[in-house]
């Protein structure tokens, strides 16, 4: 690949990011979104978070199988239960982690 075939890839991709991320940005006031489509949009961060954390939660590179004796598992289920009972994101944390190291130097 030439100097200015990597330039002009980078410089692409560039542009399309641009454009993919500042959308909402550029449009401006022009569209409104309906509140239902609002309303959905609210959840789109929790959903993103789930879906990087569940499968790292459940299963393991090796397989596909649920493995509970994983201290991403207990850690996972503790910061639930934390969360659900305090509603509290940083007592969520603290429980979560500290399950999860306590099992990890139990297990180990």
């Amino acid at each position: 690949m030439s100097s200015f075939e990597i330039w002009a890839v980078i410089l692409g991709l560039t542009v399309v990011t641009f454009i993919t991320r500042g959308f909402f940005l550029l449009i401006g006031e022009r569209i409104e979104l309906s509140e239902t489509l609002q309303n959905a949009l609210r959840y789109a961060p929790a959903a993103a978070l789930i879906a990087i954390i569940a499968p790292e939660m459940f299963f393991t590179q090796a397989s596909s199988d649920v493995e509970i004796n994983s201290p991403y598992f207990w850690g996972g289920i503790c910061s639930i239960i934390a969360f659900w009972l305090s509603k509290s994101m940083l007592l969520t944390i603290i429980l979560g982690m500290l399950a999860f190291t306590v099992i990890r130097l139990v297990l180990a």
